[in-house]
């Protein structure tokens, strides 16, 4: 077990498997498209020019370095959580509004939300792997790497 510290974003508790990406990941072109309306397809990234092309974030505890794109990312982000599609927690190199607001938003207005931690040192991608299991604590920043 592996322990590091990060920065709590967003308070919360989460556990999951890691989605992992070293590509910032663009929340509008992932989500918008019209294979994300088809029944069960709500949380497979459909950007594909995107490395997780065709993966799904539901449930995951996704880590990436960070959000590129529309500002439109936060309300379809806060769709993600509000249909029940978003990751269990999220752990980014970088948070910035376009990737928080949307989880804020969705807290606020609808009572859900989910934990984001920012990690920003370098072994990031280093430490956590695609299929690690992960637990995030978003009140303390602790991430556990199981």
């Amino acid at each position: 077990m592996t322990i590091l510290k990060g920065k709590p974003v967003l308070k919360g508790m989460a556990s999951g498997t890691a989605l992992v990406t070293r590509m910032p990941i663009n929340i509008t072109a992932s989500f918008t498209k019209l294979a994300n309306l088809t029944r069960g397809k709500r949380s497979q990234i459909q950007d594909r020019h995107h490395e997780l092309f065709k993966k799904r974030i539901k449930g995951t505890v996704l880590v990436f370095p960070e959000t590129i794109g529309s500002t439109y990312a936060g309300m379809v982000f806060l769709d993600l959580i509000f249909q029940k599609q978003s990751p269990s927690g999220i752990i980014v190199k970088k948070a910035d509004s376009l990737l928080v607001s949307g989880a804020i938003l969705s807290n606020v207005w609808f009572g859900k939300g989910i934990p984001i931690v920012e990690y920003e040192p370098d072994d990031l991608f280093d430490k956590i792997h695609d299929g690690s299991r992960v637990k995030i604590d978003g009140n303390t920043g602790e991430i556990t790497i199981l």
